[in-house]
């Protein structure tokens, strides 16, 4: 969460200040258009951590040796597809794009090959990432986004600033990904040493069954990726490469913060799949409250401060021509992530775990679709903020309100309950917090240097988050986390001696 938080505020303004306007709309365009290519998944990747983590639970090594060899084949014979599909983007989808500068539209094909055909050569790799999952070894997977994270956003802080431009930035992404999905496969390795890699482990039965319950999942990662990725191509397509980077910048600001966050979720898909197989369902309505809850107490400083100083922060972070254009999305933006993304995360992931994801899968589609009418329709007539409009609303109906209640349904237990249980302790705690600032801003607090916009910062956490520990975080979770502190702190050193 630190470093997703550094990099978010300290290397993404960076990045954005020397690639200027047009050639940071490239960059995200780019990334757009070949997440396009995870079309391909198909829904496998959710498929492995089903399957692997349901044979774990049941002590089942050699059923795991399946799963891992027959995705694994799967997932080397869509590399090659999603090669092939880079080619064709490279080539032919260019021209669908208004960039002004020559040079720039050079790079953009460039670049689109680098990223895609990088990304093709990591897909079987990624693979291992889902297994560590099933296994719950999130320390694994922390140590190996943190790797991720690392070479990509200091690579290209470093590339950058010695004048390097779009081609060489997209090779650092793609070495990234590489170093990290390397160590993800070496430390899986690791934790299951009954690992072995055989064609006779293939059991093309196998695949059939993953598919049944991938199909679905594959309806949410396409939705998934229309939601993500439509704005961005649709704003390049109709106004040009320049807004695309003035509507993505804010939506990556809060992504940096939001995915630190919902990081926590990913406990909760193969752990709802171990309960549910020990039949503890309260257990999983229960992980559903208490996970949502903490997700939003951790976001919502953050969205009290854009709230009320973000147009501020942009001025002074990047320039006067990103805070004029982004400024007034900040708003739509950050409520939308608070209660579609980081307060139903957990839900979502839920749904995986109870293979209860049918629905979801329909009710991301219809977002998804209804999203891409709303944006044809109101991007010309009222640009950039309209679409933020159409983005936030219908991802609030869907996931911030349809998926729980699909949740509860699943789980045959009270809808109103678990929304009050997750929003109602964070919002009536933040809600003072969220005046106190507007009443300072309003006395001469007005965030137009940096160490009132610090100041602020640093008041805005800590008066939400000294109260939280007590209105948010049960009388249990203080125990743990102050026995945890402790232990840490106090814990007497074992000394050891040679001989």
């Amino acid at each position: 969460m630190a470093l997703n938080i550094a990099i978010g505020l300290l290397i993404s303004p960076y990045i954005a200040r020397k690639l200027g306007s047009e050639r940071y709309g490239i960059w995200a365009l780019v990334f757009s258009l070949v997440e396009y290519l995870w079309f391909f998944d198909l829904g496998f990747n959710t498929s492995v951590t089903q399957f692997v983590a349901k044979y774990r639970a049941r002590n089942e090594p050699d059923q795991i040796n399946r799963v891992i060899n027959t995705g694994l084949l799967y997932f080397c014979g869509v590399a090659v597809v999603f090669g092939l599909a880079t080619l064709l983007v490279a080539w032919r989808g260019v021209a669908l794009f208004k960039i002004a500068d020559p040079v720039n539209r050079a790079d953009f094909r460039v670049m689109i090959l680098i990223v895609g055909l990088g990304w093709a050569v990591n897909f079987p790799l990624h693979f291992f990432s889902s297994c560590l999952d099933a296994f719950q070894r999130y320390d694994h997977l922390t140590r190996t986004w943190v790797a991720q994270l690392l070479i990509r956003s200091v690579g290209c802080a470093l590339l950058l600033y010695f004048g390097f431009g779009l081609k060489e930035l997209g090779a650092v992404v793609v070495l990234g990904q590489l170093v990290g999905n390397t160590l993800a496969m070496l430390a899986f390795r690791s934790v299951f040493p009954q690992m072995h890699l055989s064609a006779l482990s293939v059991k093309l039965a196998l695949v059939k069954e993953m598919w049944s319950y991938g199909v679905h999942s594959f309806v949410a990662n396409i939705s998934n990726l229309l939601l993500n990725q439509a704005a961005p191509v649709m704003i390049g397509h109709f106004s040009g490469a320049s807004f695309v980077g003035y509507y993505t910048f804010p939506s990556r600001l809060l992504g940096y913060s939001v995915e630190a966050v919902t990081r926590i979720g990913f406990v909760t898909r193969s752990n709802v799949v171990e309960m549910q197989t020990k039949g503890d369902e309260k257990a999983v309505y229960s992980l559903g409250i208490y996970l949502n809850r903490y997700c939003v107490a951790l976001f919502l400083p953050l969205v009290i401060f854009l709230l009320v100083y973000g147009t501020e922060l942009l001025r002074r972070w990047v320039n006067l021509e990103f805070a004029t254009a982004c400024g007034p999305l900040l708003p739509v933006i950050s409520l939308a992530t608070l209660f579609a993304v980081a307060g139903q995360f957990n839900s979502t992931s839920m749904l995986y775990g109870l293979s209860r994801h049918d629905r979801m899968a329909r009710g991301l589609l219809v977002e998804a679709l209804l999203g891409v009418l709303g944006i044809w329709l109101v991007l010309p007539h009222y640009g950039i903020l309209g679409v933020a409009w159409v983005v936030g609303v219908l991802s609030v109906l869907n996931r911030g309100l349809y998926v729980p209640w699909l949740v509860c349904r699943a789980l045959d237990s009270s809808f109103p309950d678990y929304i009050r249980g997750i929003y109602a302790r964070p919002l009536l705690t933040g809600i003072p917090v969220l005046l106190l600032a507007h009443a300072l801003k309003a006395a001469g607090v007005s965030g137009q240097t940096w160490p009132q916009l610090i100041l602020m910062g640093a008041f805005t956490s800590a008066a939400f988050f000294v109260p939280a520990f007590f209105t948010c975080v049960t009388r249990e979770h203080r125990k743990l986390m102050l026995h945890a502190v402790a232990d840490r702190l106090f814990r007497p050193k074992v000394e050891t001696t040679a001989g």
